[in-house]
């Protein structure tokens, strides 16, 4: 029995992340909620931060940066809906700085905050 949990991250524009996974961390209420297979069903919100994508060893192979949303959670797929989801690996300090000083927003001034505590995985 494979032990993968479907995750898709949608913005508006687009779907942005369809994959397996072996677990899936969410940010929910100022703490995080693991995601396995055959967790029962659960609409929940999701919080600004960071939604990691884990292996079978329980290490973070990919992270993507939310502004917060929405989570439609089933027996095996986890759907997130937020306006903006970023992976971790394709933004830097400069970047969010820029995107800040174009629209600013509770996000990026979160994003600058993360990304200047060393926190650019």
């Amino acid at each position: 029995m494979a032990l993968d949990i479907a995750l898709k991250i949608y913005i508006p524009e687009k779907l942005v992340v369809e994959k397996n996974a072996y677990r899936v961390v969410l940010p929910t209420e100022g703490k995080t909620l693991t995601v396995i297979k055959g967790r029962a069903p659960t609409l929940m919100v999701v919080d600004m931060g960071v939604v990691q994508i884990l292996d079978e060893s329980d290490r973070v192979v990919e992270e993507y940066y939310v502004s917060g949303g929405a989570a439609d959670i089933k027996e095996d797929t986890c759907t997130v809906l937020t306006e903006a989801a970023i992976n971790s690996k394709e933004i830097d300090l400069a970047q969010a700085q820029a995107m800040y000083d174009n629209f600013a927003n509770p996000f990026y001034k979160w994003l600058i905050e993360e990304l200047s505590r060393g926190k650019n995985r």
